[in-house]
Formats: C-alpha cells, structure tokens, sequence
C-alpha cells in the first residue's frame, strides 16, 4: 500500500506540471507516461513499415483506429523520406502522422528507422547506402562487407544523430504544446543478423584490446544484481575474451556494447532538443538459435545491464514478440529496473487477453499489435469489406454496421481497458491488481488477495456448459482482478470463472454480483445485477467465453 500511496503523490506533483513535456513516471519495475499533465496506458497498436508513408495512407487508417479503442499509435518515421538528400530536410510525413493523430484523439510513439531497422540499413537514404567509403559497413569473418551500418564509425553516428537532432526540433516545434508525440524509439530491432560481431579490422582491434573502465566499474559496483552470471567479472583490467570467455557470447557481450554507446549518443543528444522519453525495443533471441542467427547484441534480457551502462538516455527496453510462450517471454523483461513495455507483437485475436494480462499482472505501460491498421473492428467482416468502405465517412460505416455486429476479440478487450484505465493507474505497483491469463494447457490459476481470500481463477470451458468446451484446443481466456476496498473486487476479462475459499475454515459466499461499466465520468452503472443462474446461485463469479464483461462482486464470511 506504501507503493500505491508514494505513486498517487507522484502522479499528483506530475498533473500539476500539464505544460511540461511528456516524460515518464518511473518506478523501477513498473511505469506509464504522463502526458497532458495526465498519466496514461499505451493501449496501442503499430503501423506496418510503411504504413505511414503517405497522407493517403494516414488518413485512411488513422479513423479506422480510432474505431478500434487505440488511444496510441506507434508510427515509423524513416531516414530516407526526411531527409531525401544530405542536408535537406522534409517533415511531410511527419506532420502528417501528428495532424490527422490529432484530429482521431490518438497519442504518438515515433520509431525512428535511422541507421538500422531489424539490424539492416534498409531505411537509410540513398545518398548514406552508397558512400560506403565514408559510411562504412559491418563485416563478417570473411572479410565481406554487409548491408549494415557500422556503430564504430564516427560519420555514421554523426549523420544519424543530426538527422534524429533535426527530428527532435521539428517535433518540438509543432507538438510541444499539444504532447501529441509521447515517445520516441531509436533505431529499430538493433543486433548484427548473420555474424555475433563486427569482424572488420577497426571492431577486431576494439575487441582485442582493454574493456572500457566505464564498463568494468559499472559490472563490478553492480556485480549483486546482475541479470546474467556470466557478467560477472574478477578484476578490471583484460580483452574482451579475457573478461567474458573466447567465444562467441563473448563478442555479443563487445558488439552490445558498440551499439549501447552508439544509441546513446542519439539518444543524449535529441534529448538536449526535446526531453521526451526514449526507449529501444528488442528481437527476440528465441528457438535455440545463437548470436547471428537471432540479432546479436539487442536490448536482451541477458545483455540489460550492458545496454544500461553504455545508454542511459534509453528508459526502457522493449519487448517485440512473435514466439509462443508469452507469460514466459514477458516475465524476463519485466524487471526490476526494467518496467514492462510490449511496443509489438503479433496480431491476432488472442492479443485482447494478452493485453489485460499485460496491464494487471506486469503493470505495463504499453501493449501495441503491430500492423494494426490490418485488424478489422467486427469479428466477422474479412479485410475485403474493410477496403470497399471509407472508414472517414459515418454514413458508409454506419450502413456497413448494421450488417454484422460481433466486435472483434482485441477491440472488445480494448473496450474494457480504455473503461478501466484510471482505476488501473490508480491501483498499478500495488497489491490490489493482479492478473491471470489461460490457455489450453494451463487451465487455472490462483490469485490470494489481501484479505486472504483466494480466488481459484478457472477457464470457463472446465464447466463444460459452454459451446466449445469440448473441443480439442481451448481459446486464451484472461482478467484482471481489481480490489476496491476489504472483500470488494472488480473482474474484467473473458472466459472465467472465479470461485473463492480461506485457509482459515471460513465459508466464502458471494454477498452481490453485477454487470458494470464505467463511463466518461468515471462513474460505475449496473448493466445487469447477477444473482442465478449466471453465478450458479453464488457458487461463482463467470464471464464466458466470447463475452467481454466487467463484473463487480463482493465476497462475506459465514
């Protein structure tokens, strides 16, 4: 309760500053953007690369996610359209993103595509890509240049850091004062695909020489929290391969160091123009594979505390992911001095209960499907009917509406958070939140409140009473639990059902359970009171499958 209050004060002295820029109210393993003076959740969705690349495109996508609850965007701002040749600057497609973001209520994360985007240059403009002599390239261990920037030339990080300079003072100048932009990422999905490091002749000799002391000092005064053993390290002085091992975890450990530094040169530096805060995302080092074959020395969760040392302009790293598993992945980047950020992730219907597991159980500030301007807002229109209407006009959208009617599953979970996101602010780094999420193989889980109580948390298809509960594989269900004050609970989620038990012998029974939603005030309605049959006559507390409710309940002893 001690976090909860300190964090209300804080969030109290941050309103109180509405004209300040974003900026990002930290807490160590949990944290959320304040903006306007207001804290916020990132309940988002990012544009496909080239999403955002022209007026008509922005335009026609930006409506439709609105429609969809976002009330974030992440979009790709890339070297080559701003600055199509050395020295002269277009921010068309920029103030494009940030105009027509205004106008559908959505705030802005710009991923800035400069010298890497997934560790290529594929983004840079024509005139850097062909200068290779000035602005050279990684190579491998043959020697064979690849079509990756260098971190260690110095040209490639002054061109880079002008250009993201000149970025920084432009978004400034037009969005200061309407904080539409909220946060910036630098680079993208940064990591050497192909080799663990850099092999050209400048790298090998950095590799083979002394650690920088910076380094050293920091994995020593650090050496108690470490997120990874191998980190550390006996003595200061020694080659990359005396500190770390010969081999190749030793060279990602070097190349992240590279890149650590090179980021926070960026990172320092456009931050002097406009303090917004700055993170950088990750790609994930999944399925076994090794450095080089997953993007080598990226924000990994084993390479934290080298990024951390080399950029600590970077607030946070952020999590990209593709792979299954996602209560796993999510827990190794929710770290102590790591808060939970999802900035991407595939995009599919089961993204909406990964999204409320995301936000009760890891306090994250942000969960953002990429390519989210392919979703479509019902659950049964194909993405062909989407692309014969004009999303801007009301009266084609209302005509196209009355002809289906089931939301999609992400935008009815949306619904639910943007309805709840002040009382997740409010009760984020405390006790009184937690969330669970299940699947086909992990069918219940358990939640133990501060009063004692603890709620068995089962997926409702184990009733057996529900279309589906007998088929092979089972779809994701999740909630979120909310304490309000002593026995008094919100649930908000699909495919529960919520039974309720104390070790000290007592009878838990269910005193009342009702539909709620909350409105623009804040205000809770009762949409339905539930007291038969849909709580089996208090035997539980249930949302099914395909229904996307907020219960409030209250529990007594007996």
């Amino acid at each position: 309760m001690r976090r909860l209050f300190l964090s209300l004060i804080a969030s109290g002295l941050l309103c109180l500053c509405a004209n300040a820029q974003p900026q990002l109210d930290n807490h160590g393993d949990w944290a959320r953007i304040v903006a306007n003076g207001k804290p916020m959740l990132m309940i988002g969705g990012e544009l496909g690369n080239s999403s955002a690349s022209t007026l008509d495109d922005v335009k026609r996508i930006f409506p439709h996610l609105k429609k969809l609850g976002l009330n974030t965007v992440l979009a790709p701002v890339t070297w080559e359209l701003i600055e199509p040749r050395e020295g002269v600057y277009d921010f068309t497609s920029v103030d494009n993103i940030i105009t027509e973001a205004r106008k559908n209520d959505l705030k802005v994360v710009v991923l800035w595509f400069g010298a890497w985007k997934n560790s290529m240059s594929c983004y840079a403009p024509e005139w850097f890509k062909r200068d290779t002599k000035r602005f050279p390239r990684v190579h491998d261990r043959n020697g064979i240049p690849m079509e990756e920037a260098s971190s260690l030339s110095a040209a490639v990080l002054e061109a880079d850091k002008k250009i993201f300079c000149k970025l920084m003072q432009h978004i400034r100048d037009v969005d200061s004062e309407h904080q539409t932009v909220i946060m910036i990422q630098v680079e993208n999905e940064i990591g050497m695909i192909k080799e663990p490091r850099d092999y050209s002749t400048d790298a090998t000799k950095m590799y083979n020489s002394q650690v920088p002391k910076t380094l050293t000092d920091y994995l020593i005064r650090n050496s108690k929290t470490l997120n990874n053993p191998r980190l550390q390290i006996k003595g200061d002085k020694g080659s990359w391969a005396d500190m770390f091992g010969n081999d190749m975890y030793a060279e990602e450990i070097f190349q992240a160091w590279t890149y650590a530094v090179y980021v926070e040169q960026v990172a320092k530096a456009g931050k002097a123009i406009y303090n917004l805060p700055m993170y950088v995302n990750v790609a994930l080092n999944s399925r076994n594979r090794k450095p080089g074959e997953y993007p080598s020395a990226g924000p990994l969760a084993h390479l934290i505390d080298i990024w951390h040392c080399g950029a600590p302009s970077i607030a946070v790293l952020g999590l990209d992911l593709y792979d299954k598993g996602f209560p796993d992945w999510t827990a190794k980047y929710h770290l102590r001095n790591n808060p939970l950020f999802i900035p991407e992730i595939r995009l599919e219907d089961q993204d909406g209960m990964r999204a409320l597991y995301a936000f009760g159980h890891h306090d994250a500030m942000g969960f953002c499907p990429f390519s989210i301007e392919d979703y479509p807002f019902y659950a049964n229109a194909s993405q062909s009917d989407w692309n014969n209407i004009d999303l801007s006009q009301d009266d084609q959208l209302n005509a196209f509406s009355s002809a289906v009617s089931v939301l999609s599953p992400l935008v009815a979970s949306y619904r639910l958070l943007r309805q709840v996101e002040p009382i997740i602010l409010k009760h984020q780094g405390s006790d009184d939140m937690d969330a669970v999420i299940l699947d086909n193989e992990n069918r219940e889980a358990e939640i133990i409140t501060p009063d004692g109580i603890t709620l068995r948390i089962r997926h409702s298809y184990s009733l057996g009473w529900e279309p589906g509960a007998k088929s092979d594989v089972w779809p994701e269900a999740a909630c979120i639990i909310i304490r309000q004050g002593k026995e008094d609970y919100l649930a908000i989620g699909s495919g529960v059902v919520i039974t309720y038990s104390k070790p000290n012998g007592k009878q838990i029974g269910l005193a009342k359970c009702e539909q709620v939603e909350f409105g623009s005030d804040g205000g809770m309605h009762i949409l339905r009171h539930l007291s038969g049959d849909q709580t089996h006559q208090g035997r539980h507390v249930r949302i099914p499958v395909g229904d996307y409710q907020i219960q409030h309940f209250r529990l007594y002893e007996y």
